[in-house]
């Protein structure tokens, strides 16, 4: 007779904390359901709704933002120490940058 749905073959692991475990466990025996039958059918009915929030220090953009501005202020700092003057760029820069920063943490610029 042929299988009707997909055999799963894939696996997924995390850990728990004992409390978080026994918390699932409790609702798992609730619903008459194993700890990781529960767990699979929770995280698959979240996905289509799943909303992952980023922290401006993790945002891919701002870290490649400051990538490029540190390149720069390297090379500012590389030629200051070659020629030794400093380049009337590194003001403009250092705004710059604690813009990018703010904005990272989510404060308001300063005018």
């Amino acid at each position: 007779m042929p299988r009707t749905t997909p055999r799963k073959t894939r696996i997924v692991s995390f850990r728990l904390t004992e409390r978080d475990f026994l918390r699932l466990a409790h609702k798992a025996a609730s619903a008459h359901l194993r700890p990781g039958e529960l767990a699979r059918r929770l995280v698959l009915s979240k996905l289509e709704r799943l909303v992952i929030k980023t922290c401006g220090q993790h945002n891919p953009a701002v870290v490649k933002q400051l990538h490029h501005i540190g390149h720069n202020l390297n090379q500012l700092v590389k030629n200051a120490h070659i020629f030794g003057r400093v380049s009337p760029h590194i003001e403009g820069l250092c705004r710059r940058i604690e813009a990018v920063l703010d904005g990272a943490i989510g404060k308001e610029p300063e005018e």
